[in-house]
């Protein structure tokens, strides 16, 4: 080690807060980074097993091939591995002559090396090894009304599926049709070819390329023997990235060339836009977001080293080092702070993630894959934590390079008088009067201060800012995280579901099933909401385009009639009419809901009132964008009126096998006004299943709006519960031994098990985020501790000076106190516009795979705020605390 490291190694020691935290950043950006880095890895790598587990390890499947092409593809230089599968035939099952699918046996040859291939897995017994053996699931009728068994002796007319005149192959879909009395009818017909007995020595449970509406059942014979019809292979290439351009090679073949792109995805080879597209982008945000507080963290470290060590340059300047020695110091100084930091922040990342993947994997892996699929491990590569080091050293280099970059500039006199960031000039340091008018002369100094030494707060103020922008978009990443969650999956905030039929009950009995429910043990809280079904007549216009693309080809009302344009009344027919669902609301709620729409719900509740609230929102899985959406059904801003005829049921029009007349349904009829559409439904209500509008209307106002459409009206009562379990065992066992009518333990919906999947994903993500939160505040907290308690401490001599003159300790935390008002207004100034920028580019990424809208940045900057500042007081306590031990004739003396 020469001199000059030697010098660094010495400085550091003599720094040790410094250099700790400094240390402790490049920890918690490393950690993040390699959290961030394995958690992408960890779920690539699941979900490439798990496709692989259920589509099969192949890369490219030539269905129908000639024996030409087969040759030419086995000697194509960039096949890895090929098997071939050949279609014996169909059998027909006599069994299944009824059922739309599973007419058929689908039997094809299969050896282990294509088995393997091909994911295939048997619940017992083994492979056929022969053209006498097969294999086949358990679940579809052979022999009469009996399943298979192994060692069974099965006889089958092994034969073709013809439609006019051509072979069906590759286990095609069934064609069939539909008689005048709805009964279905085969359009394809079976011509036999052969007979022949085989031995079943195993059954099937999973193969990788199942055709889910293919007219036959998989089943699977050994090699040999020359009865086939057609061959297809399945291929492995050297270079997955070469799929696409292979299929393009060997195009216009007689084979139908198709990808595994369920797999090759997870592989980067084929698009997957949504999915992919917003992890990636958020993880880019997440990145970036490490990125800049780490590189805030250090670099305010390594900036304040050079102004501390600038009299040691000038000094080591002056006796002949060179501005290249000198900045090789500020250099070895990252490199000891990067070679004790970067090795303990991976394996601090890698235990981090491996624990929270041990405790929530198999929930995120449930959101993800939607079932059951084994739990995300931890999975990493060298290749991955030499992507975390290289950032991690990368935000080391960018935070030295601009201090290193400094010493160039730094004359040796300069140096040594150390003035090179304090230019004194008299306009510069004029305080407008109103500041010592209200804060006093230590006002006045501090503002001084900050006006004479701008850069040194410009860099106080950066740091500040960026722990604020740090902590708001964290807090900003959860929400949009916990908002698409929200969004793709089915997690009701309520445990159970009671249903009340009033016909039965009575409106007092629905009550006193209500009170039997709020008394059960670990019960929360009940909430009752009535729900019914009718028909919506509105003008053409008031519907979207978006909606006709969902629901189809809308009827009008003429269709609803079924009757002549006579019965109808004038100007009805062009009406469009459709399913809707009616939610009656307990006054409490109905006002609550108003209220946080803005409403006032008042004029929903008077008496004659025809006017009532409506959601038009539908949410779904939009297959031409590829992303889940919230569509629009009713055009029209949120408050503009519209008015509708609302009208019985379709149920209703037929029953008891009565079709009701024209002038039934106009008598039924009544006038709606759909005064205002709300944004948000109570969260005790599941929109997934709107299938048009949903109607909001006030108990007290049900009979005045639904009395002449006869409507059938079901209550549920939505349960919370801190211990479902216990709550569900105590209500069966009421509700058994109730003696209201209506009761009925098998009504009590348990949504907790029921959704039990999507409620834990909600639970990981949430766990996930708060960890992200803690972590990111761990990263602010450093930073602003750093960049204060360091800056405290080189003005010690300013200090000394001020105590010698008579200033007090009052009047020194007074003075310290403005500073930091400085600085928390400034710093608030440019985090507000930052975080709302961070939360556009967060929203624009995610609305990538879901219409999730854009959250306010306003509660998290709020909270950043209170914790940035008290982070910045007991630091100034702390830093102040080591100054009034400090010795004043000494710091004076020094330089």
């Amino acid at each position: 080690m020469n001199i000059f490291g030697q010098i660094t190694k010495k400085t550091m020691l003599m720094n040790k807060s410094r250099t700790i935290v400094t240390i402790i950043g490049v920890i918690l950006a490393t950690a993040m980074v390699t959290a961030v880095v394995t958690l992408g890895t960890s779920i690539q790598k699941f979900m490439y097993d798990y496709s692989v587990q259920t589509d099969g390890n192949w890369h490219v499947a030539a269905k129908g091939i000639s024996q030409e092409e087969l040759r030419d593809m086995k000697q194509d230089k960039e096949v890895k591995e090929l098997n071939v599968m050949d279609e014996a035939g169909y059998a027909k099952l006599d069994s299944q002559k009824d059922n739309v699918f599973n007419q058929y046996l689908y039997i094809q040859s299969i050896d282990e090396q294509t088995a393997d291939m091909m994911s295939m897995k048997l619940k017992e017994g083994r492979l056929p090894e022969n053209e006498n053996e097969i294999i086949l699931y358990d679940t579809i009728p052979i022999n009469g009304d009996e399943q298979a068994k192994i060692g069974d002796q099965i006889t089958l007319d092994i034969g073709d599926r013809m439609i006019e005149g051509e072979r069906l192959l590759f286990n095609a879909q069934l064609e069939y049709g539909y008689d005048e009395n709805g009964d279905f009818y085969l359009l394809e017909s079976f011509q036999p070819r052969y007979t022949h007995t085989y031995k079943v020595v195993g059954i099937l449970e999973h193969w990788g390329d199942t055709q889910l509406n293919g007219a036959g059942t998989d089943a699977f014979i050994g090699k040999g023997g020359s009865q086939k019809t057609v061959s297809n292979a399945y291929l492995c290439l050297k270079n997955p990235k070469e799929t696409f351009n292979f299929i393009q090679k060997y195009e216009g073949g007689s084979a139908a060339l198709i990808a595994n792109t369920g797999m090759l995805k997870w592989l980067g080879v084929s698009g997957n836009a949504t999915a992919m597209g917003m992890i990636n982008g958020l993880l880019t945000i997440l990145i970036i977001i490490i990125g800049v507080g780490a590189v805030s963290l250090i670099y305010n470290a390594f900036s304040i080293s050079l102004r501390e060590r600038t009299t040691q340059f000038g000094l080591l300047s002056s006796i002949g080092a060179t501005r290249k020695q000198l900045r090789r110091s500020m250099w070895y100084e990252a490199f000891w702070v990067g070679i004790i930091g970067i090795p303990i922040g991976i394996i601090s990342g890698l235990a981090g993630i491996g624990i929270t993947l041990f405790f929530i994997g198999e929930s995120l892996a449930k959101w993800i894959r939607g079932a059951a699929a084994g739990g995300i491990r931890l999975a990493t590569s060298p290749g991955a934590i030499f992507l975390a080091a290289s950032v991690a050293a990368v935000i080391i280099a960018v935070s030295v390079w601009i201090p290193a970059a400094r010493v160039k500039r730094i004359t040796p006199i300069e140096a040594i008088r150390a003035n090179k960031d304090i230019k004194v000039k008299s306009k510069e340091v004029k305080s407008p009067k109103f500041i010592r008018k209200i804060f006093g002369l230590e006002g006045m100094l501090a503002d001084k201060n900050y006006r004479r030494d701008r850069k040194k707060y410009r860099a106080t103020v950066f740091s500040l800012t960026v722990s604020i922008v740090l902590f708001t978009s964290a807090t900003l990443f959860s929400k949009y995280l916990s908002k698409t969650g929200a969004f793709m999956l089915e997690a009701p905030e309520y445990e159970f579901q009671y249903q009340i039929i009033e016909e039965e009950t009575g409106e007092e009995g629905r009550k006193e099933i209500q009170k039997l429910l709020e008394s059960g043990e670990k019960v929360t809280d009940v909430v009752s909401y009535g729900e019914f079904s009718a028909t919506i007549a509105l003008d053409p216009q008031d519907v979207s385009s978006k909606a006709e693309e969902i629901l189809g080809n809308i009827p009008s009302l003429s269709e609803y009639y079924f009757g002549t344009e006579e019965e109808e009344a004038e100007g009805e027919k062009e009406k469009s009419c459709t399913s809707i669902t009616g939610l009656i609301l307990p006054d409490e709620e109905f006002e609550k809901l108003a209220k946080d729409e803005g409403i006032d719900a008042k004029t929903y509740m008077q008496k004659e009132n025809n006017k009532v609230l409506y959601y038009d929102f539908y949410r779904h899985y939009d297959n031409k964008e590829s992303r889940y959406v919230k569509t629009e059904m009713i055009n029209g801003k949120k408050d503009d009126p519209i008015k509708a005829d609302l009208l019985m049921s379709f149920g209703k029009l037929f029953e008891n096998d009565d079709m009701a007349t024209a002038e039934q349904i106009q008598d039924s009829k009544k006038e709606i006004v759909l005064a205002h559409k709300v944004q948000k439904l109570p969260e005790y209500f599941n929109d997934w299943y709107n299938p048009f509008i949903l109607l909001l209307i006030p108990e007290s106002q049900k009979d005045t709006i639904i009395s002449s459409i006869d409507a059938d009206l079901t209550y549920s009562c939505m349960i919370k519960s801190s211990e479902y379990q216990k709550t569900y065992e105590d209500l069966c066992e009421k509700l058994e031994n109730g003696d209201q009518n209506g009761m009925v333990a098998e009504r009590l919906m348990n949504l907790a098990q029921q959704y039990e999947q999507d409620r834990g994903i909600m639970i990981a993500i949430r766990v996930l985020s708060y960890g992200f939160i803690i972590l990111i505040s761990l990263i602010a907290a450093a930073n602003v501790f750093n960049t204060i308690s360091t800056n405290i401490m080189i003005r010690k001599r300013e200090f000394a000076m001020l105590k010698s003159m008579g200033m007090g300790e009052k009047s020194m935390r007074r003075m310290m106190n403005y500073e930091c008002l400085i600085y928390g207004i400034r710093s608030i100034f440019y985090g507000v516009i930052l975080s709302v920028a961070i939360s556009f580019a967060m929203n624009y990424v995610v609305m990538t795979g879901a219409d999730v809208a854009f959250q306010h940045p306003w509660g998290g900057l709020c909270v950043a705020v209170l914790w940035v500042f008290a982070v910045v007081f007991a630091t100034m306590l702390y830093s102040m605390s080591k100054i009034k031990k400090q010795n004043i004739i000494e710091e004076l003396k020094k330089d």
